[in-house]
């Protein structure tokens, strides 16, 4: 039976004047899972879960680190504390020019970063089935207001035809008051009738598009006025029985693949938290090096030559003190004159000193191994370790509440779908009665043989009839969107498209 009443012509003769924007149910849930603000924000939660995969597979792999400095220092009197160059006869420096550079690999291995991957992994996992139940749950909520915009609709086209009901009454009283067959009383009461019906169509249309207001914000993006919902839905036989429907709901149902996933994750964290006590391995080594260049080479030139000097009077006094000894010392007389400065060595102190940014001189290579085995830390690791286990306790108490919920939310959605089945074929019935007693009251009056109150009262059978049924038809399309969303996979006959 199709959703839309077939005898409600004047809404798709507008329909059919206005060209208008289509769509489906299923584009509604692609634009929903394209545009919904809250839905996106929670998918975004499966970014961060899978770099976490990452950064724990990272922390399995050695690091490593380059770094470099460059320096410069003026030339002025060097200061230690109280005490300056001069007391310690230095002096006067020049000023430095200083670059450096390191390269360091280090490695480090412990019972958290071995588990910490299975522990992501469980982590990602939770977060996915968390973004596939907030998806189902979108789902069902653009499904149901697409059922009330179609219900809306149908609101509305109840509405015209009440109208033009109210209007043809009208004439009829109209008519019989003319030839003297009716007092004028009718007439007034026919056109309060009619009045009346204009004011309920009014409140439909506004109820309309209320509807496709709420619709589009559930979707993520604004609806126009004039679009067309053109998915249609049949009214079909409850077939299923319960076992099979829980059995689905078991393996399909998002919110109970969740709260396993949540579990497991649970339970990858009692695992790493279990892996404190296991030893820490430690491995670093490094390369380094450093050059320095004096901005005044003058200056080394002549502290060379100082030192020169200070070496030939060194010599010249242990030479004299030998020959005044009766035996002289071994190695004397030395040759003084070669502590002088010569010009190849000049060069060589302004050569060696033509070094920054990057004539570097090397350190040694430099390598650590450490391993440490944790005793006693105040009971930190049994403190983390419980706590991981009552977060598990926990994530299985919540996985056996959501087993009870969807299952409760199965048996009453089932039971609601087969009542409200049953409701729609006694209130089709019941719609059918009051048009055959409508069409006959009418003719009736037409006739002379049935007073207006006698129309009256079956126009109000109609009109109550057909609501009820309107009730009782999207009453079964909501308990099987109910029913949907509990088993965890579409139920429904494919819903035709208009």
């Amino acid at each position: 039976m199709a959703l839309l009443l077939g005898s409600l012509l004047p809404l798709q003769t507008v329909r059919a004047q206005q060209p208008a924007e289509t769509l489906t149910l299923e584009y509604a849930l692609q634009l929903a899972r394209d545009h919904n603000p809250d839905y996106l924000a929670a998918a975004n939660d499966m970014r961060l879960a899978d770099w976490n995969v990452r950064a724990a597979y990272g922390d399995l792999l050695p690091g490593a680190s380059i770094s470099g400095s460059m320096n410069y220092q003026a030339a002025g009197e060097q200061r230690f504390g109280v005490i300056t160059g001069s007391d310690l006869g230095i002096g006067t420096t020049t000023d430095y020019y200083a670059s450096s550079y390191g390269i360091n690999l280090n490695y480090s291995l412990s019972g958290a970063s071995l588990f910490a991957p299975s522990r992501e992994r469980a982590a990602r996992r939770a977060t996915s089935a968390t973004i596939r139940s907030a998806r189902a749950a979108l789902e069902r909520d653009v499904t149901v207001q697409y059922l009330a915009v179609r219900r809306a609709q149908d609101a509305v086209a109840l509405a015209e035809q009440e109208l033009t009901r109210a209007t043809e009454n009208a004439r009829l009283a109209a008519a019989r008051v003319a030839v003297g067959a009716a007092i004028p009383l009718e007439q007034t009461q026919a056109e309060v009738e009619r009045g009346r019906a204009e004011v309920g169509l009014l409140t439909a249309r506004n109820d309309l598009r209320t509807q496709l207001l709420v619709l589009g914000q559930v979707i993520g993006r604004p609806l126009p006025e004039n679009v067309t919902l053109a998915t249609e839905f049949e009214v079909q036989d409850v077939a299923w029985d319960l076992e099979t429907l829980l059995e689905m709901a078991r393996g399909s149902n998002p919110d109970i693949l969740a709260a396993r996933a949540n579990l497991s994750s649970a339970e990858a964290g009692v695992r790493m938290a279990r892996s404190a006590y296991f030893p820490t391995l430690n491995m670093s080594a490094g390369w380094s090096g450093f050059a320095r260049e004096a901005g005044n080479t003058s200056l080394l030139i002549e502290q060379a030559r100082g030192q020169m000097q200070s070496a030939r009077e060194q010599c010249e006094r242990d030479n004299l003190i030998s020959a005044g000894l009766p035996t002289p010392l071994p190695g004397t007389p030395r040759d003084c004159s070669q502590f002088v400065l010569t010009p190849q060595q000049e060069a060589a102190i302004r050569r060696d000193n033509d070094v920054f940014p990057f004539g570097f001189s090397r350190e040694p290579f430099s390598a650590q191994l450490t391993i440490s085995l944790p005793i006693f830390n105040g009971f930190d690791r049994e403190r983390q370790v419980a706590q991981a286990r009552i977060a598990q306790d926990d994530a299985a108490h919540r996985q056996r509440a959501e087993e009870l919920r969807i299952r409760t939310n199965v048996e009453r959605a089932l039971l609601n779908l087969r009542t409200a089945r049953e409701a729609v074929a006694l209130e089709e019935r019941n719609r059918e009665l009051a048009d055959q007693q409508l069409a006959l009251e009418r003719e009736r009056y037409r006739v002379g043989v049935a007073s207006f109150v006698e129309l009256q009262e079956a126009e109000t059978l109609k009109a109550r009839a057909d609501r009820d049924y309107l009730v009782a038809l999207y009453t079964f399309h909501e308990n099987l969107t109910a029913l949907e969303a509990a088993v965890g996979r579409p139920l429904r006959v494919n819903p035709g498209e208009g």
